[in-house]
This record gives C-alpha cells, sequence and structure tokens, in this order.
C-alpha cells in the first residue's frame, strides 16, 4: 500500500467546503423549521424530532459530496454500496419526514419512524454487514474505514467502560436531587428499554448515527490530525462538533431557556466524548466503533428520564450535563496518555492506496 500525499492546502480546502456544507445545511434546515412552526419550546416537537434526525445526516453527506469531487481516495465498488444505501436512506428520509410516508410509520416499535427508510436503513445494515463477511470485500472497504476494524476488542471493552460512567452518572443525578424520573426509578425497566431501544436504532436509525460520525471521526478527523496533531486536532474537532449544535441549542433544544450555559455544557461534552470516540477509531481504524458509541450515548436518553432521573437543571447536572461531562473526562484523560495521539502514529494510519 502506497500512501497518498496530501499537501496542506488541499487539506485545508476540504475542510472548508466540508464545514461550509454541513453548517450551511444546518442551520438552514433549523431556520426553515423555525420560520414555519416556531422554536422546539413551543411548536410540534415531532417535526423538531425529525429535524434533529435530519441534522445527523449532514456531516456524511458534506463527506462524501468532497470525496466524490476531490477523490482524495479512490471509492472501492464496496464503498460505494454503502454509501448508496446511506444516501438512499437520506433522499427517503427527508421526503417522508418532512412531508408524507409512503407507507405509514414503524408506530408499532419503539421508535416511530417512516417505514420505507426504515426498510431503506436494514437493507443497508445487511449490505454492511455482508461486505464485512468476506477478506475481499472487507479488505475494500479498509480505506473508507467502512471495514469492522482492527484490534476488535476495544469494541467490548471501551463501549462497557463508557455505558457504565454514563449509567453512573445517571444515578448520581437521582442521588443526589439533581433529577426526578418521570415516571418511577427502576434500574430493571430502565436496562430493558435501553437494550431495546438500542437494537432497533441500530436497525433502524444506524444511517443517522454514521452521518455524524463518519463525517466528524473519519473524514474531518483525518484531515484535522495531520494538520494540527492528535492532541490540538481531537480539541479542535470537539470544539466545531460542539459549536455545530450551537444553532437548535438557541432553538430550545438539549438546555431549553439557557442558550448561552448550554452551548457552553455542548461544547464541553463534545470535547470529551470526542477524544473517547476518536481514541477508538484510531485504534480500531474503523468507523463503527464510534456508531456504537453514539447509539449508546442517544438511547440512554429516553429511558434515563423516564426510569432513572430526568434533570431539573439540564446544564448543571450529571448525564448530558456539566457535571457528568466532568465525570466522563477522567475516562477521556486516560485514553489521552495513549501513543495513539503521537504525531508519528496519526501520520502513519492516514488515507493509503492500494
Amino acid at each position: 500500500m502506497t500512501e497518498i500525499k496530501l499537501d496542506k492546502g488541499q487539506i485545508k480546502k476540504e475542510i472548508i467546503i466540508f464545514l461550509i456544507i454541513t453548517f450551511a445545511a444546518t442551520y438552514l434546515l433549523d431556520l426553515i423549521v423555525y420560520l414555519f412552526i416556531g422554536a422546539k419550546t413551543t411548536a410540534n416537537s415531532s417535526i423538531w424530532g425529525i429535524t434533529g434526525i435530519a441534522h445527523m445526516l449532514f456531516p456524511a453527506t458534506a463527506a462524501i459530496i468532497c470525496m466524490v469531487y476531490y477523490k482524495t481516495i479512490p471509492l472501492s465498488r464496496e464503498t460505494k454500496i454503502v454509501f448508496t444505501f446511506f444516501l438512499a436512506f437520506v433522499i427517503m428520509f427527508f421526503f417522508e419526514g418532512y412531508f408524507h410516508p409512503l407507507l405509514g410509520n414503524t408506530s408499532s416499535l419503539p421508535l416511530n419512524l417512516p417505514l420505507v427508510s426504515t426498510i431503506i436503513a436494514v437493507l443497508g445494515l445487511l449490505a454492511v454487514i455482508i461486505l464485512n463477511i468476506k477478506k475481499k470485500w472487507r479488505n475494500e472497504l479498509v480505506i473508507s474505514k467502512l471495514f469492522v476494524g482492527k484490534n476488535l476488542k476495544y469494541y467490548i471493552v471501551v463501549p462497557l467502560i463508557y455505558f457504565i460512567i454514563l449509567f453512573v452518572s445517571l444515578i448520581l443525578n437521582y442521588i443526589t436531587g439533581l433529577g426526578v424520573p418521570a415516571k418511577e426509578f427502576n434500574l430493571n425497566l430502565f436496562l430493558s428499554t435501553f437494550i431495546s431501544l438500542l437494537i432497533v436504532g441500530a436497525l433502524l436509525l444506524w444511517p443517522a448515527v454514521f452521518g455524524e460520525e463518519y463525517g466528524w471521526r473519519v473524514f474531518l478527523q483525518d484531515r484535522l490530525f495531520p494538520l494540527f496533531g492528535g492532541y490540538k486536532g481531537v480539541l479542535l474537532l470537539g470544539i466545531i462538533w460542539g459549536i455545530w449544535h450551537s444553532g437548535t441549542i438557541l432553538l430550545g433544544n438539549n438546555y431549553p431557556g439557557q442558550p448561552i450555559m448550554g452551548n457552553i455544557a455542548m461544547i464541553l461534552g463534545t470535547i470529551v466524548m470526542g477524544i473517547i470516540f476518536s481514541y477508538t477509531v484510531l485504534k480500531t481504524e474503523s468507523v463503527w466503533i464510534a456508531v456504537i458509541l453514539h447509539l449508546i450515548t442517544d438511547m440512554t436518553q429516553t429511558p434515563s428520564e423516564l426510569y432513572i432521573a430526568t434533570s431539573i437543571d439540564p446544564v448543571f447536572s450529571f448525564g448530558s450535563g456539566i457535571y457528568g461531562s466532568v465525570l466522563m473526562a477522567i475516562f477521556a484523560i486516560i485514553l489521552l496518555k495513549s501513543n495513539v495521539w503521537k504525531i508519528e502514529n496519526i501520520k502513519g494510519k492516514q488515507i493509503k492506496n492500494r
């Protein structure tokens, strides 16, 4: 395998175009939804729920556009298959979400989503699994980081530690009185609901989570780290990821009524999570470990609010609040001690061509 050496000018150009597309699409969608139905705190929350998922699709879409236009790496047939399923989901989800579901919704499942979009998601996941089974096909996914990855023990160890810390953080909300459950405090119901949501989310919502993680943890990460190094690169990536959420936070999402402190809490959270997610991608050289960690984060929200605690003050709380980020930062700091962040190791993992 021979390394493709990108000059700094080319890298900066790709980063700028990627960020312009991602931020412009996200903020424009927020503005359109706001003008039609108002802020989330006063408007139809189901539309804002669709919009939240739509946001997640933009980073990978922008990444694919840049990869096709700039031809930085050759896109194998197998990579194109995965991207095709993802883009088909994007197109269908926007149509069904904002206009009309072609065959109704998945109302009988824990996640109520447009049916045709979910069928595309399931078929896409099957395609990813099949393409990773045969060695020849799997090898064609290595360069795009769509293969299952190396160091597979990290698929067990890191998500388990991450979930345990998140679980403890959520319980601390209840113990400290920073939150109360919407229904009842019941850890059995929390775990059973979480597991069911995680399974269904992996089947039906993987394109949305992939949409964020492929854009941030593959495309942007592979360009920021050679420019700034591992430590500065992951910090900058976390800040960019957090600022990307600013528009929806200003409109009442995540931290209602706290636009400034809400953005601070979000950026702190994305920096901490970004370190953990980026570490796993560097270790496995695959996007899928980050997808799993992101799914764990998102799928704990509903069951934790129902059966552990809904934060009284979303900013100053555990879980997704500042206290939760500080607790998770202990894990992130430990990971920062790894040699994987050193620039010579990062350069050795950059884009290669067979």
